[in-house]
């Protein structure tokens, strides 16, 4: 019997008792119950099934199921400016728009984006502002080119039909100039 780096398999075999107490008892993960007993994560797996040990589901948040919008943000940050292939780049972007016509996301700047490649006036990813949605179902017709809505609370993200307004470029351009001014009045 050699000992050095190769194990042998007599010495791999897990006890139900010592398994059942790291795993169960102690609730320690299965990566934690592997390295303590020297063994593939695996072999603990076989072993739990092999004597019939319920497994715990694996951690939600991982699936990305369960992070709070703090700890999105901070993963979001890590990944910001890094390099992806052209062929993540079109994953990512695939699984955007696994919701289908319909599916909502919400912009960095705070405005609500529908998924609606159909549109006439849908961007190259197939999105369309869902405040300009709302207006065109509000007066029955696409909206003109010299048409923008405006937000009357100021929240991008308020779509419904009381907060939205239809005006023309210049007049909204003109609105905004006229609160900056007042704003700069005041200081």
């Amino acid at each position: 019997m050699k000992l050095g780096k190769v194990r042998i398999k007599t010495m791999n075999k897990i006890n139900y008792d010592t398994l059942y107490e790291l795993y169960v008892i102690r609730g320690k993960p299965m990566w934690q119950v592997a390295k303590e007993m020297g063994v593939s994560v695996g072999s603990v797996y076989n072993y739990l099934n092999k004597y019939g040990i319920q497994t715990r589901e694996p951690h939600k948040g991982f699936l990305g199921k369960t992070h709070s919008e703090k700890a999105k943000a901070i993963i979001g940050e890590r990944h910001r400016g890094k390099i992806v292939s052209e062929e993540t780049r079109i994953k990512m972007s695939n699984a955007k728009k696994e919701g289908g016509i319909g599916h909502k996301k919400k912009r960095s700047d705070g405005y609500v984006a529908i998924y609606f490649p159909d549109h006439p006036k849908s961007n190259k990813d197939g999105y369309i502002m869902e405040h300009d949605l709302v207006m065109e179902c509000l007066i029955g017709r696409h909206l003109n080119d010299d048409e923008v809505v405006h937000h009357k609370n100021k929240k991008r993200d308020d779509n419904r039909k009381e907060n939205l307004e239809l005006m023309t470029f210049k007049g909204h351009a003109r609105l905004h100039m006229k609160e900056r001014w007042n704003d700069l009045s005041i200081r």
